[in-house]
């Protein structure tokens, strides 16, 4: 059996884009007790036919776009093929669910620590920094908004039209930064979909821990680096020798 190829110790530092993911990664996003997303699908099965959704079926649909996330989950619940899915439901579901996520995030403004100072640094050294996210587009600028951070762009897969591991949304802040190499880009994220997208786009991928898929999972899709958190990026990075003191 082939070994997966080891992880980098450092990042490149000609680094000139990075994008993002938003809750785990850089919005602290429990809601009683349980992640933002996690509590929009159990609420919406809920709502929708009663159904009890556990933490743990819809942990492994975390990441992914938000109405194959629900199609996934149904299939599970009924014993269905995802091609015998049935799309009515599902997009009722998705009604639901956003209906769900618009009453949790309306307050929601806590950021994983360390995140609005990474974003300066980062910026400070000319990198492009933009946050990216598979819920629907009011949302996210909204939990943006929230957040008061400064960025260069604010993305959702959901209204782009695919969801991750499509890499839409790194092509769409590479094209809206002006970064035409996708090895001068990196994709920041707490789950294996994000290191997908990351992959698919031919860009350099970082997973973080600050999110509810282990460390064991997330090594298995082979990111170019695992760090604590977003507060651990910039020292992870080889800056040129006139930015390294910086650095320290």
């Amino acid at each position: 059996r082939r070994r997966p190829p080891a992880m980098a110790s450092r990042l490149p530092g000609d680094i000139e884009l990075v994008l993002f993911d938003m809750a785990g990664t850089t919005v602290d996003d429990m809601v009683n007790g349980e992640p933002l997303v996690i509590a929009a699908f159990r609420a919406a099965f809920r709502a929708h036919d009663g159904s009890e959704v556990s933490f743990d079926q819809a942990n492994a649909v975390r990441g992914f776009e938000k109405k194959e996330a629900l199609k996934k989950l149904l299939c599970t619940q009924r014993g269905l093929d995802e091609e015998a899915a049935p799309q009515e439901e599902i997009d009722r579901l998705f009604g639901l669910f956003k209906v769900e996520l618009d009453k949790l995030t309306a307050a929601m403004d806590t950021e994983i620590p360390g995140t609005s100072a990474t974003f300066a640094e980062l910026r400070r050294r000319g990198v492009k920094v933009c946050v990216g996210s598979g819920f629907p587009e009011p949302v996210v600028k909204c939990i943006a908004e929230n957040m008061k951070w400064e960025v260069d762009g604010v993305f959702s897969s959901d209204a782009l039209g695919a969801g991750r591991p499509d890499p839409i949304m790194v092509k769409a802040a590479m094209e809206h930064c002006g970064v035409t190499d996708p090895r001068r880009v990196l994709k920041v994220g707490d789950t294996v979909v994000d290191v997908e997208e990351g992959k698919n786009g031919g860009v350099y991928t970082v997973s973080v821990l600050t999110g509810t898929q282990p460390r064991e999972k997330l090594e298995k899709a082979g990111p170019d680096l695992i760090l604590p958190s977003v507060a651990d990026l910039v020292a992870a990075i080889d800056w040129p020798e006139a930015g390294a003191l910086a650095a320290a």
